[in-house]
């Protein structure tokens, strides 16, 4: 019988045989938590004092960033990086740690691991609970600036009028469907997130990339994200910030931002995927940013 690292490395290779070829893989591992024999897949490009490290969302992986790793292949001043979380894409697979107090701690021991410093932390969706969970947990001491891709603080509304990830019936409408047709979930979900579309071969490589987390671990994660508060954190942070927000979000997510967090830079920008499918303006403004700190 096949041990779990060996189905899916299995899984893996079917895979590769049968996505459109639009992007293609070719990473790197490190150990993070050898006790378990947990392993993260991780992507870069570009080398140079400034690091920058991006956190995908629930289920998605490196291959969400691919416009970022090619914008910074050539880079000399910028080292982008991007990883896959435990049990997400091509990492290790297990259902211990299906939270994002752990995720952050794997997200530490990440960056000690790789030794990184003056690290420009970035959190896409729910990989910016993980970032909110890594911040409250262990501080900006590796740190020089944090990023929040289309990610408030609190995700379950408080009152009307809230900047949120939805209302609770829409976070409930949303785990049902997920745990009686993943696919179908999944397949909707996907081109909701980019306000200029998405070509098929794209879809298809994303699809199957967030069906490699297993749906036990999808379904605690599911659970786990919306069940956060990090409202203090955000106000908490004294390194600069920037935050991406969906276009639609402009109002309710510029009104919180400019109450509790004065000083954020503020940008709006297409819809919940902004960076892929609005890649050229989202670069732009990330090497503002990234200029500003220097």
């Amino acid at each position: 019988m096949m041990s779990l690292r060996q189905c899916s490395a299995t899984l893996v290779a079917i895979i590769a045989l049968t996505v459109s070829s639009s992007y293609v893989h070719a990473g790197d591992y490190v150990s993070i938590d050898a006790s378990h024999d947990v392993s993260l897949y991780y992507e870069q490009a570009g080398e140079g004092t400034q690091v920058v490290l991006f956190v995908p969302g629930w289920t998605m992986t490196t291959g969400f960033f691919k416009n970022q790793l090619a914008h910074y292949a050539e880079s000399k001043s910028v080292r982008f990086i991007t990883y896959d979380p435990r049990a997400h894409g091509r990492s290790t697979k297990t259902v211990d740690g299906a939270d994002y107090a752990t995720h952050a701690a794997d997200l530490k021991a990440f960056i000690d691991a790789l030794g990184l410093e003056n690290v420009v932390l970035g959190g896409w969706s729910w990989g910016g609970v993980t970032v909110y969970e890594y911040l409250s947990e262990y501080g900006t001491d590796a740190l020089t600036g944090v990023i929040l891709m289309d990610q408030t603080p609190r995700p379950l509304p408080l009152g009307q009028d809230s900047w949120t990830d939805g209302s609770g019936d829409a976070a409930q409408k949303f785990f049902r469907s997920f745990v009686t047709d993943r696919i179908g979930a999944v397949k909707e979900f996907i081109p909701w997130m980019f306000t200029k579309g998405v070509s098929k071969a794209d879809a298809a490589w994303m699809l199957e990339d967030s069906m490699l987390t297993p749906t036990t671990v999808a379904a605690l994660l599911l659970y786990d994200g919306w069940m956060v508060d990090h409202r203090e954190t955000i106000q908490s942070i004294t390194i600069p910030q920037l935050h991406v927000v969906r276009a639609d979000q402009r109002t309710y997510a510029e009104a919180y931002l400019k109450t509790h967090v004065p000083n954020a830079e503020r940008e709006f920008l297409g819809g919940h995927g902004h960076f892929f499918d609005h890649a050229d303006a989202f670069n732009a403004k990330l090497d503002a940013f990234l200029g500003e700190l220097k």
